[in-house]
């Protein structure tokens, strides 16, 4: 098993293509972002990590902000594909109760961390 990590440690640290997105989500009141929704985004094809840059905040009885960063490997469609992807992806987003993600924006051009 110690083999096994330590492969995959070398072969993390050997992958092109790594970037980091800064996405700003609008969300239902309701959705919950934590647990259903991060698991969620982590099953799209290419991320590895989420997590959120800045707290969630209310802007209005019906909606809330979050501001997450987003690590995922490109792979050969490019940079700018994957991004109009990951932007369509996380639009069809739906927490296990039906609230949704609302909007979709970048905050940043993507950062590529290879």
């Amino acid at each position: 098993m110690k083999t096994l990590l330590e492969g995959f440690r070398s072969y993390l640290k050997e992958i092109k293509d790594r970037w980091e997105f800064t996405v700003f989500v609008r969300l239902e009141q309701d959705a919950n972002l934590y647990a259903d929704i991060f698991e969620k985004i982590r099953a799209i094809p290419g991320v590895t990590i989420v997590k959120t840059a800045e707290r969630q905040r209310d802007i209005g009885p019906t909606q809330k902000v979050a501001v997450l960063n987003i690590k995922c490997i490109a792979g050969e469609t490019g940079i700018i594909n994957y991004s109009i992807f990951l932007r369509n992806q996380l639009a069809k987003l739906k927490d296990e109760e039906g609230d949704r993600i609302l909007g979709v924006r970048y905050t940043a051009p993507a950062e590529d961390i290879s």
